[in-house]
């Protein structure tokens, strides 16, 4: 098991196969208070599964256009064959690497494959002197975030009007997390 990086030309049509299950969500609730508002993500139980079954491509052109020295391809690599991968880019304005998608086909998944991904990321952001590295995902994705909790990643805020206008009521939220890298070590 190896991480190599993959040539943007020969990928860039390349679409990824997002799929999973989760019984659990995360149910964000935003009280306005009278000096302000107050945020809580509450883990909660769901009625009925949550099936994601989806396509993304793995690289798209708004990639390098807001990352200053392009996006980077990353994958990994099992007997010859990819079974991850990983889009970073740099945003220089505020020093971060950006970690704009990353999947391990299911069967590959636990692993340690996504780890080898994350730790590839986390060697470039301290080659690039990056502060920290951030990422998206959903809060119905439980198992995603537990994953990237567990390699050291925080809450680091959130979009409730991400993917539609109810992502709140839907129990879709987009979350942002962060690795932040401490002294540049």
């Amino acid at each position: 098991m190896r991480i190599i990086e993959l040539d943007k030309e020969h990928w860039k049509d390349f679409k990824l196969h997002f799929k999973w299950t989760s019984n659990e969500f995360y149910k964000v609730d935003i009280r306005r208070t009278e000096d302000g508002w107050t945020i809580e993500l509450r883990l909660k139980r769901s009625d009925k599964p949550i099936i994601k079954d989806y396509e993304e491509p793995l690289w798209q052109q708004w990639m390098d256009e807001e990352s200053d020295w392009g996006t980077q391809i990353f994958g990994a690599e099992v007997d010859g064959r990819v079974v991850g991968w990983m889009t970073l880019g740099m945003e220089s304005w505020n020093n971060r690497l950006r970690i704009h998608e990353i999947l391990v086909l299911e069967e590959y998944r636990r692993k340690g494959i996504g780890k080898l991904l994350l730790n590839k990321a986390k060697q470039i952001a301290r080659q690039k002197n990056c502060r920290a590295i951030v990422l998206e995902t959903q809060t119905n994705n439980v198992g995603a975030i537990a994953f990237y909790k567990k390699q050291g990643f925080e809450f680091n805020g959130c979009d409730i009007t991400a993917y539609r206008n109810d992502d709140i009521e839907q129990n879709e939220v987009r979350i942002d997390m962060v690795y932040r890298i401490e002294d540049g070590s």
